[in-house]
């Protein structure tokens, strides 16, 4: 009796813990459920607020942009080319600016310069006045992508095209003093014009913003004539699906690439620098654009496919009772892969007429990337709305990452500047000259450095011995046209100069890859001493055979020759 009770107790009690455990993962899945509901009334909200405030978010984007990136304009120092560009900017006339383009030492053209002297004029000579058209270009080229993605899909996936740049290789040039950011904007500027010409309202405003933001860009840097390519082949596909000719699409197209007729001059000289040009072009420079490009967007793309793969079991697939978007119509998605392709196109060409290439020749490919991206991640998701905004907040936060660690690095270079100055001036001797190994360098030292120093130092140019040691010498040649004659530095010819002197100074990293004086020096009948090192530069006295100090070892801690 005792025993069929204890069984009747144990079977009650073993049916009251399933009882339990089913309420308990009945209530969890109810809280779930709430969760999910809760969840997706938040984000139908934002999605709403989003579509119904969109120009309160693009003004908050341009605010959280523009001052983390003119904070970076403001900060970073001028390095060689920029300082190219500050001191042709500053030249008395534009005759002049276009004199010293005619040498082809500089080659781009003269409208980047008109821009940036017309900022010079109103904000002052300073790193951000001579930085701030290739900022705003930038944001333009973001608004651009905006303007171009949520017009056919939503607020929501425009955002993640105008942010998805700022994670990229390409941001790097919206606070250079140079013309890529510019040609960005305008670039962003012809692909919406462009856009506009495809509708039937306003056509005569978009075709004539189109032609001119087309020629705006080829008049800030020879190859954005590539733009024309991806906007050729787009126009091309719509025509066949019309079945005939936009002419009036095609003419403005056309009419944006006239300037580089003007410009054939300056092209001609340029072209005298190619055959040894500091960077050929190969078909490994196809790869690496990419790589360079998209790196930096690593973590953000993996964000964006975990995101997409983990969604459908924490939010629904659409908005209930949303409004149905669209994608992309094939011609504009014919042009954003275009954009995409200028890298194959432009290394394609660059090996047939000009032999160079560097990865900012190509940056308009940004355009395409982030248009393809944005629609990527309205295909993986399912178009949810939650999953764009987890991403576009992603995109701000990596944005911010990535913008504090530019700005720690540009404090780092302006602090080993302040140590590379108060090295030299410790060394004493302060008679003799510094003959700067590397030309980056030896801009960046005379513009900054205090006058007792940057009165002493020299750059010695042969471009003989950098072709022979390097490869190339189009840097060299470009120093000996214009660092002296028109920019007022100390440049000299080396042999001249190391004939004449009895005793200078050497300073410099002896591996950089512009520097060939050290391996000269190795091989030259003088005696060089060690005299100093700050950080991986060294600082050497050269000195005439019957100068040297008794008992001195001769180029001791050189490199050997090439």
């Amino acid at each position: 009796m005792v025993n069929h009770l204890k069984r009747a107790c144990y079977v009650v009690g073993t049916d009251m813990d399933k009882i339990n455990v089913v309420g308990a993962i009945e209530g969890n899945r109810r809280v779930h459920s709430r969760l999910v509901v809760r969840l997706n009334g938040f984000v139908e909200a934002l999605v709403d607020q989003v579509e119904k405030r969109k120009v309160w978010f693009l003004t908050s984007f341009s605010i959280l942009y523009l001052v983390i990136t003119c904070l970076l304009a403001s900060y970073k120092l001028l390095w060689n080319d920029e300082l190219y560009t500050f001191y042709i900017s500053r030249l008395s006339s534009i005759s002049e600016i276009w004199s010293v383009l005619l040498t082809g030492a500089e080659q781009l053209p003269p409208v980047f310069y008109v821009i940036t002297r017309a900022s010079l004029a109103l904000f002052g000579a300073n790193e951000l006045a001579i930085r701030l058209p290739e900022v705003i270009g930038f944001w333009v080229m973001g608004l651009c992508l905006f303007r171009f993605v949520s017009k056919r899909t939503s607020a929501l996936y425009g955002f993640l095209a105008m942010l998805f740049p700022l994670v990229t290789g390409a941001y790097y040039y919206a606070s250079e003093a140079r013309p890529y950011g510019l040609v960005l904007g305008f670039s962003g500027l012809a692909l919406v014009c462009w856009q506009a010409t495809t509708e039937r309202d306003g056509r005569l405003l978009s075709l004539a913003g189109l032609a001119v933001s087309l020629a705006a860009a080829v008049s800030c840097h020879y190859y954005a004539v590539f733009v024309f390519m991806p906007l050729a082949c787009a126009e091309a596909v719509r025509s066949l699906s019309l079945r005939r000719l936009d002419l009036p699409v095609w003419a403005a197209l056309s009419l944006g690439v006239t300037p580089l007729l003007g410009f054939l001059p300056l092209i001609q000289r340029a072209m005298g620098y190619s055959s040894t040009f500091w960077s050929k072009s190969r078909w490994m420079s196809i790869p690496e654009f990419y790589t360079s490009l998209l790196a930096p967007a690593v973590l953000p793309l993996m964000t964006m496919v975990v995101l997409s793969a983990v969604s459908p079991a924490t939010v629904s697939s659409h908005r209930r009772g949303g409004k149905h978007h669209s994608t992309l119509p094939l011609h504009e998605m014919v042009a954003a892969f275009g954009f995409m392709a200028i890298p194959m196109v432009a290394v394609t060409m660059s090996m047939l007429i000009t032999g160079s290439f560097t990865d900012r020749y190509a940056l308009p490919a940004v355009i395409g990337c982030s248009v393809i991206i944005a629609c990527a991640a309205r295909s993986l998701s399912y178009d949810r709305p939650a999953i764009a905004a987890l991403l576009a907040l992603s995109l701000c936060g990596f944005f911010l990452s990535l913008g504090g660690k530019s700005l720690k690095k540009s404090v780092a270079v302006r602090e080993a500047q302040t140590q590379t100055i108060e090295f030299l001036r410790s060394e004493g001797m302060s008679d003799l000259l510094i003959a700067v190994s590397d030309q980056h360098e030896f801009t960046s030292l005379a513009h900054y450095a205090p006058q007792d120093i940057a009165s002493r130092l020299v750059y010695l140019a042969d471009p003989g011995k950098a072709l022979r040691y390097l490869g190339h010498n189009s840097v060299e040649k470009g120093a000996l046209a214009l660092l002296q004659p028109w920019f007022g530095l100390k440049v000299e010819d080396y042999a001249r100069f190391v004939a004449t002197k009895q005793q200078f100074l050497v300073y410099g990293k002896t591996d950089h890859i512009l520097n060939w004086l050290f391996s000269e020096l190795s091989a030259a009948s003088l005696c060089v001493e060690l005299r100093g090192r700050n950080n991986d530069a060294l600082l050497f006295l050269a000195s005439q055979k019957k100068r040297c100090s008794t008992g001195s070892v001769s180029n001791p801690g050189l490199p050997p020759p090439l």
